[in-house]
């Protein structure tokens, strides 16, 4: 199994603590009574339950199941109540309540907490008749409600980082085509330099020799004649240079690829095949979606590992990125990402399609060359 992520390591030792802290207590208690196996059973199961969503906070392939099993925590610690009249056991809601933002919206979330607290009432004034029953139940809703916004802070803190973490990468993407083509920018003057400047005067200095090898002395003319000839030489040498300056420098993909995996050194990214680009735009765009592929790869797939195959022919370009991550299930639903990647490529006639592999998974991006 794969190490969870730092960002799960606070929520699982908090989780286990107080679990651990109520078990402590409640087990004493339930000692010798009729209640102790059901007691225990329901114990161990949320804690499973609890260490499974945690341990997969907030992954998207997780989602429907991970929700399955909050409402079985739900059930377990009402269920726990029903048999048992307990001023600890309700501090699992605050557990169970910690674990919503990564899977609810805010909305659903606190209507989720206040069904809660109303079984939980329930239960307190018509089950156990509790005394202060009021008090007690909106004590462990204001627990709840509290525990829910700082799982919601959170989880926001953690969307802001991913998208700062995106436009970063973005940015770089961006400033390797810009680096790339101020070069040829920077080529482009040169050349009308060495023609508007050098090539000028050269051309005028011929007009001078010429007139002047006609006018000088018969022993001086051949000397004046070489130094003609030198002069048209050079200046046919500044034209074949103004003429290589002129020749239009292409995007090199991979070496900008490259650049971009030395922001990610818990990554090996392994590169096969050769691409070169002239047009800056199509460059930039499946720039983009390479990055965009990586961080996918990266964040959802927790990979460390990836092979990128570039290939390219007369009429499209094809590149392969597998990575050996946690893979991705039939039937894949286009998230943020993907969909973003099929805007960026259309205006090629491209496409990106995600594709389930016997290890981790596959994105497949193919662009038609007619506008490149």
């Amino acid at each position: 199994m794969r190490p969870m992520s730092n960002d799960k390591h606070l929520p699982m030792l908090a989780g286990v603590i107080t679990w651990s802290a109520v078990v402590y207590i409640e087990f004493q208690r339930l000692a010798g009574t009729s209640y102790a196996t059901l007691g225990i059973v329901g114990y161990v199961s949320f804690l499973i339950l609890f260490a499974a969503v945690v341990y997969h906070l907030g992954e998207r392939r997780y989602y429907a199941r991970h929700r399955i099993f909050l409402h079985l925590q739900l059930t377990i610690a009402l269920m726990l109540l029903l048999i048992y009249p307990s001023d600890l056991a309700p501090i699992l809601l605050v557990v169970w309540a910690s674990q919503l933002a990564d899977y609810f919206s805010r909305q659903r979330a606190i209507l989720l907490v206040l069904f809660s607290n109303l079984l939980f009432y329930s239960i307190l004034f018509f089950h156990w008749q509790f005394y202060n029953h009021i008090v007690v139940a909106l004590t462990y809703m204001g627990f709840q409600i509290f525990a829910l916004g700082t799982a919601f802070a959170r989880v926001s803190e953690k969307q802001a980082r991913e998208e700062l973490e995106q436009v970063n990468q973005q940015l770089l993407a961006t400033r390797i085509i810009l680096a790339q083509s101020s070069k040829q920018d920077e080529r482009l003057r040169i050349a009308r330099d060495l023609h508007d400047i050098l090539g000028h005067q050269l051309t005028a200095i011929n007009l001078q020799l010429e007139i002047l090898q006609h006018r000088v002395d018969q022993q001086l003319q051949s000397s004046v004649a070489e130094t003609k000839q030198l002069a048209k030489q050079l200046l046919e040498n500044i034209r074949a240079v103004v003429r290589d300056q002129r020749t239009p420098l292409t995007v090199d993909i991979r070496q900008a690829v490259k650049t971009l995996a030395t922001r990610l050194p818990a990554l090996t990214v392994e590169i096969h095949g050769d691409l070169q680009l002239e047009s800056a735009q199509m460059a930039e765009q499946l720039l983009l979606c390479i990055q965009e592929g990586i961080s996918n790869a990266v964040r959802h797939g927790n990979t460390q590992y990836l092979h990128l195959n570039l290939q390219q022919d007369q009429r499209c370009i094809h590149i392969d990125i597998d990575d050996q991550g946690k893979g991705c299930s039939l039937p894949i639903k286009p998230g943020n990402g993907l969909t973003g990647m099929q805007e960026r490529l259309a205006q090629f006639n491209g496409r990106a399609e995600l594709i389930p592999q016997t290890t981790g998974c596959r994105l497949s991006i193919t662009l038609e060359l007619t506008n490149a």
